[in-house]
């Protein structure tokens, strides 16, 4: 007897489970969408109360400076801005010194996305972090940027990258970021 089905009819079968899978997939993705978007709630949640609190202590320490100070200070007397970046998203914290960081620094300095991997770029994020950034011992104030547009801290970036400007801007990655090596 001759063979009556079509290479296309013999794989409807997989289709078919295909199918019924994907029919069994729509509610364990819902499920876990349940418990996955509280979960990033939760944690944004806990990390804006971290820097809240990171914040409180700046300011009790007398590190902390307002915007608009910041942004006079930067156009006046120049100095430099130390962008701590932990992550594209954030949090991102401004810090300003009135030293010139390229100058004064012992190590050399690149973007922050190549910095973040640490390697031969981590003597100076350690450097920064000793010298500025420290929360014990640093000597940079912290910039209130709670209420501040996007676009505001980007036009002074654009005014620091220029040359022009008397104020300076670096960007560098905090040492609890980088990529631990085994071992350490």
């Amino acid at each position: 007897m001759p063979e009556t089905e079509s290479q296309f009819e013999r794989k409807q079968p997989g289709k078919f489970t295909g199918a019924i899978l994907g029919i069994v997939m729509i509610p364990l993705l819902v499920i876990g969408a349940c418990f996955v978007i509280p979960y990033i709630f939760v944690l944004r949640w806990m990390r804006h109360l971290s820097e809240h609190s990171f914040i409180r202590r700046m300011r009790t320490c007398g590190r902390v400076m307002t915007w608009a100070e910041f942004m006079r200070t930067m156009r006046g007397a120049g100095g430099t801005c130390i962008e701590e970046r932990f992550s594209p998203k954030g949090p991102v914290r401004f810090w300003w010194t009135p030293e010139n960081v390229y100058r004064e620094s012992p190590h050399e300095i690149i973007d922050w996305f190549t910095m973040r991997k640490g390697g031969r770029f981590e003597p100076f994020i350690r450097w920064c972090r000793e010298r500025y950034t420290s929360a014990n011992g640093g000597s940079a104030v912290l910039v209130d940027t709670a209420l501040v547009a996007k676009r505001d801290i980007y036009v002074l970036w654009s005014e620091c990258k220029s040359g022009a400007a008397i104020s300076r801007w670096v960007e560098v990655a905090p040492p609890e970021i980088l990529a631990r090596r085994p071992g350490q």
